[in-house]
């Protein structure tokens, strides 16, 4: 555990990255590595117990009525605190949203970009990981150039905010690096989304050779039953889902605002895993207060063993 001045230098680091906005690599200043490594020499081998969710947690652009934002906030937030992942990549989230959790979960640092309707920030505790590089691309064949505005709008052309937000964690008890990913693919099926897949996947591959790799996201396609799916988990990575050693609560995730119905599964929000990880058990969180559940889609948890 960190002393309470290099948690909070690693929170202010984390926070302006963000505040930068830059699509290049953050680079955390020197000071906060050594302010950790003086403590205990890590050994050589370690293992990594990680807790990650995905969360899509609805826009609140869209006038949802008796589920509008303004009536869940408090339950998303808590719903997070419930399960208290060590990461949580979310999807749909607006700037009110982001500074919204960020305020109601202080535990958490994020990082991500900001400004758009959908945004994927990557929500982290920074007692336990600090990002040492992180960035964005956008899924578009000029993956590392933001998408130009509509003339005169201020707004990105339809599809254009489709984003990938990822980071090199370090881990402060270990000393040892885990990459994550987030995003959230197009409704729009087809070679768009195929695309965005491969470009995912080249990334990943990017990563030096044993590298652990996380990537989490609604990809608007059903789990071990879509072409995309195949693809995603046909270069490395694994569904965790799939080859957890147990898996609770039912195989969908899509909930539109209720209870799971019997014999529906639309298992569309998935966390998938490459390198030394194993997956000791994942959950489709039904966390509800009374009948209110946070969002549209089920937040998905999973407890990771990252070995080195």
């Amino acid at each position: 555990m960190c002393d309470p001045i290099t948690r909070l230098n690693v929170a202010l680091e984390g926070r302006y990255a963000i505040a930068m906005g830059t699509l290049g690599r953050y680079l955390i200043g020197a000071t906060v590595v050594a302010a950790v490594v003086t403590a205990t020499p890590w050994p050589a081998a370690a293992q990594i117990q990680l807790d990650v969710m995905t969360f899509n947690i609805r826009t609140s652009l869209i006038p949802d009525g008796d589920n509008a934002w303004p009536y869940r906030k408090e339950l998303v937030a808590e719903t997070i605190r419930q399960l208290a992942p060590h990461v949580v990549g979310m999807q749909e989230a607006t700037d009110e949203q982001i500074e919204y959790l960020a305020s109601a979960l202080p535990e958490y640092s994020w990082l991500g970009w900001q400004g758009l309707s959908g945004a994927t920030p990557i929500f982290y505790r920074y007692d336990e990981l600090t990002p040492i590089e992180s960035g964005n691309f956008w899924l578009t064949a000029t993956p590392d150039v933001p998408p130009m505005p509509r003339s005169g709008t201020g707004r990105r052309r339809r599809g254009g905010g489709r984003i990938v937000t990822w980071a090199r964690f370090h881990h402060l008890a270990t000393g040892q690096a885990v990459n994550v990913f987030n995003t959230h693919l197009s409704t729009r099926r087809g070679q768009g989304q195929i695309d965005a897949v491969n470009l995912i996947l080249e990334r990943v591959g990017a990563l030096p050779a044993g590298s652990a790799a996380i990537v989490l996201g609604d990809f608007n396609n059903v789990g071990e039953e879509s072409d995309l799916w195949q693809i995603a988990t046909s270069h490395g990575l694994d569904d965790a889902w799939v080859v957890a050693d147990e898996r609770r609560g039912p195989a969908m995730t899509w909930s539109d605002f209720g209870p799971p119905e019997n014999g529906y599964a639309e298992r569309i929000d998935w966390i998938l895993v490459g390198g030394p990880i194993g997956v000791r058990s994942v959950e489709t969180v039904l966390y509800n207060d009374g009948g209110r559940y946070p969002s549209d889609h089920y937040p998905v948890a999973a407890h990771l063993e990252v070995d080195y």
